[in-house]
């Protein structure tokens, strides 16, 4: 059940204790994952990997699907590309998209360590400047957007061309950090990015059976129509 006040966002029942909780219940510790975030801290990275519980929901996704080819666009430490790896187990692959060529080394060394290097592909530059090659891989089960943002639309519509049936478009901050709606563009974030945004939600919206699900920076989730 849910309340008015709970359903429009105005009270939240979540809390720095609940969290914990949950967390020690639902993320057991995984060296891993850790060395992936003290390599990105170490490495002087920004530290916008997608949190513990989104990670799990990327891997609960690329499991439930049987995903075995999935396309990443921001690899940042290597992160995420763990935990969608650790889903797919020693049969899958991953596509990922990194536009700094020091946070692609470091990330080449976390997927060696954890054992997947052999799984991963590991595209440096732009993200919208390697469709074309990663199209020659298709089809995928899965695409993870959490690159630049005002990409987001281009990449929905190059992932649901080249995505199987019943495959997934999975984007991280949806919510454009409190931009989508009701918040005026700034020297943040202007007018045409959030349009592009919107543009995203649109066309995911309409050719996909689709959620954005409510974390605090807003998972967007579509499934290609069978």
């Amino acid at each position: 059940m849910a309340d008015d006040d709970s359903r429009t966002g105005r009270t939240h029942y979540t809390s720095p204790a609940i969290r914990a909780y949950l967390d020690d219940l639902y993320l057991p510790p995984d060296p891993d994952l850790a060395y992936a975030v003290a390599e990105l801290d170490r490495a002087g990275m920004p530290r916008i990997q997608v949190s513990a519980t989104e990670g799990k929901i990327l891997y609960l996704l690329v499991q439930m699907i049987r995903a075995r080819r999935v396309v990443e666009f921001g690899t940042l430490s290597g992160y995420s590309g763990l935990w969608i790896l650790k889903a797919m187990g020693q049969d899958g692959h991953l596509w990922t998209c990194e536009y700094n060529p020091e946070h692609a080394r470091v990330a080449r060394g976390v997927f060696e360590r954890a054992g997947y290097g052999p799984q991963v592909s590991v595209f440096e530059g732009p993200g919208l400047q390697s469709l074309d090659k990663l199209a020659h891989f298709a089809p995928f089960d899965a695409v993870f957007l959490d690159a630049d943002k005002s990409g987001y639309a281009r990449y929905a519509r190059w992932a649901f061309e080249h995505l199987r049936p019943g495959g997934l478009i999975i984007g991280d901050n949806t919510y454009l950090f409190g931009y989508l709606a009701g918040r005026a563009p700034d020297h943040q974030w202007n007018a045409q990015a959030i349009e592009a945004m919107r543009d995203f939600h649109a066309f995911v919206a309409a050719h996909c059976t689709a959620v954005c699900l409510p974390t605090p920076d807003g998972l967007t989730v579509g499934m290609k129509p069978y």
